[in-house]
């Protein structure tokens, strides 16, 4: 009797913990539980009668990465854990459940090495508020008697790639297709419960990008400021970089996506930081440009100053209506008509336009890149603004960025504190030069990390 007792409180206390580890009553990482039912009530009366979604959750990390789940299933579950299903059918469907949440059913070895999960009985029914959970294992036989009804599959990307060869394991057809537009219809606009969360995000970014600049000086490297801001992450509760930290002193700041993280700092470079902390699954996206030295060379501030009056001029076009692709053809023809000139790699002169070599803006979720970015900017949107120069024949780069909330009065600033004006951004860097230094131990160059 005190043995079964025992068990079953155990079995209890991992679904709970599982339901509830990061999240406050009746909701699951800062977002209400029937927020995500609404979502899945969304996707239903998006799809037409012969059609059913089926979103999988991504399968088991390896042991040396920390798992994530895939956006589209958390953002219509909550769920963080591997190798479960998502079905939603349309609402005028025959069948009498609408949203099938298959879940594996751990066994309790696995959940002594691998933590507690939910599992498929009415207690996580009730608690994620679907219609029915089942378990993994009746995934196959369900969506074999369910093509007959609905044929038409939209489904996320690891769905896409594994019910094909299901399908015709079980004899039978589907037209499988992609989720990815009527996702990114539900998930451009945020709402106040994800707004608060890339707030929290922005805010612990913005701090991490002051404890960097506090640490820049002439024969630092890269990797230690990358550590500064790993710390201030993980000491405010992000779970992990929105993307892998772009950290790139002198040349290395021309390499847009560069993230090697491995150079030593000279005196009278740049050093261009494009970091983000994520959240509660939601990505914050900044970047700034600080000098080594400590102070801007003549040429190094007018450069600047040039891309900051491209990211004002942005941030006061920025209206609802406007598209991304407005706002990055308003910037080019800045840079086009600016009196400043550079040469390129042929030695000819050129306009700032020139050295203007990306995008100007992107959506930003929980994906850093987040979908919708052709759609017309609307209250509750959610996007970067920012321009930069990269000119090689002078090894400089510079980038200023930051995300922005999309209201019906224009575009705010989600971190309005953080400075970015070229005498503010000296002032912070220098601030280090007055706090007691450690000795420096020597340091080996590290490999480089996964591309963002």
């Amino acid at each position: 009797m005190r043995r079964w007792v025992y068990n079953g409180f155990w079995v209890w206390l991992l679904t709970l913990s599982s339901l509830q580890a990061v999240s406050e009553p009746k909701s699951l990482w800062g977002i209400p539980i029937s927020e995500y039912d609404s979502r899945r009530q969304a996707l239903s009366k998006a799809l037409e009668s012969d059609q059913m979604a089926v979103l999988m959750a991504e399968n088991e990390a390896p042991t040396r990465l920390r798992f994530r789940q895939e956006n589209h299933f958390m953002y219509l579950t909550g769920v963080e854990t591997p190798n479960a299903v998502l079905v939603i059918l349309p609402e005028d469907s025959p069948l009498e459940e609408r949203t099938i949440l298959f879940l594996q059913r751990r066994s309790r070895a696995s959940q002594i090495f691998e933590g507690p999960a939910p599992e498929p009985n009415e207690a996580t029914r009730q608690e994620l508020q679907v219609d029915a959970v089942r378990d993994r294992r009746e995934f196959n036989e369900f969506l074999k008697e369910t093509l007959t009804h609905h044929p038409r599959v939209v489904a996320n990307r690891p769905a896409r790639t594994a019910l094909p060869e299901i399908a015709c394991a079980l004899e039978t057809e589907a037209q499988v297709g992609t989720v990815e537009g009527m996702m990114a219809r539900l998930r451009v606009v945020k709402s106040p419960a994800e707004l608060a969360l890339m707030r929290r995000a922005a805010q612990i970014s913005a701090e991490a990008h002051q404890a960097l600049a506090r640490r820049v000086a002439p024969r630092v490297y890269e990797y230690e400021l990358e550590a500064a801001l790993l710390e201030t992450y993980r000491r405010n509760g992000a779970q992990r970089e929105a993307y892998p930290p772009i950290i790139g002193s002198g040349p290395n700041a021309l390499i847009l996506h560069y993230n090697a993280n491995k150079r030593q700092m000279q005196a009278g470079e740049l050093v261009l930081v494009d970091a983000g902390a994520e959240y509660s699954y939601y990505a914050a996206d900044i970047t700034r440009t600080y000098p080594v030295s400590g102070k801007f060379t003549p040429r190094q501030r007018e450069l600047y100053n040039a891309v900051l009056e491209a990211m004002q001029l942005a941030e006061r076009e920025a209206k609802p209506g406007v598209t991304l692709r407005d706002l990055h053809n308003k910037v080019v023809e800045f840079f086009r008509n600016h009196p400043l000139r550079a040469k390129d790699e042929n030695g000819e002169e050129r306009t700032l336009d020139t050295f203007f070599v990306h995008g100007l803006s992107h959506m930003v979720g929980m994906d850093v890149h987040d979908p919708g970015q052709s759609a017309p900017l609307q209250s509750g949107m959610v996007f970067t603004i920012e321009p930069g120069l990269y000119i090689p024949s002078e090894k400089i780069g510079i980038r200023i960025e930051d995300t922005y909330l999309m209201t019906e009065r224009g575009a705010v600033s989600f971190t309005p504190n953080l400075p970015r004006q070229a005498s503010d951004i000296e002032r912070l860097v220098q601030q280090g030069r007055r706090a007691p230094q450690q000795p420096r131990q020597p340091a080996q160059p590290r490999q480089p990390a996964q591309r963002r």
